[in-house]
């Protein structure tokens, strides 16, 4: 008797941990539905920028499906191209439904008719997500922030008719910088906000990545950093949210960072050389070939012309690669301002770039008379508008 009952815990046992077993997913299972799309195209699984792909496959009726692991929950997007042969042009080219993907089975559906482009900002209204407690929460976060995303865009295009083409008053782009801007708080308050409700999750590692801290203060970036639980900055994920946190090269507040650069008489030069103290001055990056950047020139000739007796100074910085290019636009495009050439690296891997801590052009800092970042985002309406308050009221 006493063998028979030892026996049968001995199999209840294996019963058990075989269930258990089997419980535990051993990586993740995307199951796709877009009713309605094209029979054997392809959709991808890929990063958010669609620059690293982790699996393809064809749709068959409607349906696909990923499968693989993953060391840690991350965001991911079901990637679809309009035009397989134009992937790298234009995101109206490209549809993607991103999803937090973590070791689950999770299935996907929506009509292939909504499938919404990467330029587009709101989820559509039939897309299900189920099966990732990591994406139920990406989920309530993009349905707080999204309202205000949405805002901003109107705002902004309100901002480009009045400021670009004089479809309004200076007031008026006054008025569109400043609702602009609080947005943009109210979108890092949500943000931080978050991180503190739920700090262990993958969601807050992610908002924690992407917050542009560097618009703010190396103080509140340490502030946020903060909020994230000692076990949670010990793991990978949670090193690399740190570093996005407290790494950035340059925040409001810093001082102006200095490095070599050539003058138009292609001598080498510190930056610092053409600092004036006690002068508000205009840091730009900018590239002869960059069609903003010259598009902006005539407007930036007003500001300088309206501010400079008053104390304000502009510097652009080059990245282009060609000096006889540089020279060349300078010269047609008749700057008053000083003009210098960044003298290390390559186009967007230049010093200057990377001590700025961006990766595109046009770019601007605007410094203070002691050589402090007052703004990294000095230009246009946001430019005009900080200098009427330095130097009017």
């Amino acid at each position: 008797m006493k063998h028979k009952m030892k026996s049968f815990i001995i199999i209840c046992c294996f019963f058990l941990l075989l269930g258990a077993c089997q419980s535990k997913p051993k990586g993740y299972v995307i199951k796709g539905m877009f009713e309605g799309a094209p029979e054997n195209e392809w959709v991808f699984l890929t990063d958010l920028g669609q620059k690293v792909y982790y699996d393809s496959v064809q749709l068959k009726g409607g349906q696909f499906e990923f499968r693989g692991k993953i060391d840690h929950p991350e965001l991911r997007c079901i990637t679809f191209f309009k035009n397989p042969a134009q992937r790298l042009y234009g995101w109206s080219n490209i549809m993607v439904v991103p999803v937090f993907v973590e070791n689950s089975t999770i299935r996907i559906t929506l009509p292939f008719s909504e499938l919404p482009s990467k330029a587009e900002k709101s989820v559509p209204e039939n897309l299900r997500v189920e099966g990732s407690s990591s994406h139920d929460l990406y989920a309530k976060y993009k349905e707080r922030v999204i309202p205000f995303t949405l805002k901003y865009d109107s705002l902004f295009e309100a901002y480009r008719q009045a400021y670009y083409r004089k479809k309004g008053t200076e007031d008026d782009v006054f008025r569109y910088v400043r609702e602009m801007d609080a947005i943009r708080d109210s979108t890092f308050a949500i943000g931080v906000e978050f991180i503190r409700q739920y700090q262990a999750s993958p969601v807050a590692l992610y908002i924690a990545k992407n917050l542009r801290v560097r618009a703010y203060s190396r103080a509140k970036a340490k502030q946020v950093a903060g909020l994230l639980p000692e076990t949670v900055k010990a793991t990978s994920e949670g090193q690399q949210a740190v570093k996005a946190l407290l790494e950035q090269p340059l925040y409001v507040g810093d001082m102006l960072p200095d490095f070599d650069v050539l003058n138009t008489d292609l001598q080498t030069v510190k930056l610092s050389t053409f600092l004036k103290k006690g002068h508000y001055t205009l840091v730009e990056l900018w590239a002869s070939w960059c069609g903003p950047c010259r598009a902006d020139i005539p407007h930036l000739k007003e500001t300088y012309q309206r501010y400079h007796e008053k104390g304000f100074e502009m510097i652009s910085i080059s990245i282009d690669d060609d000096k006889e290019a540089w020279l060349k636009a300078v010269k047609e495009e008749e700057m008053p301002w000083i003009q210098v050439y960044g003298a290390n690296g390559k186009s967007y891997t230049k010093e200057c770039m990377k001590l700025f801590g961006v990766s595109g052009v046009p770019s601007c800092v605007l410094i203070d008379k002691e050589g402090n970042v007052l703004s990294t985002n000095a230009r246009g309406g946001w430019l005009n508008e900080k200098l009427k308050i330095l130097f009017e009221n």
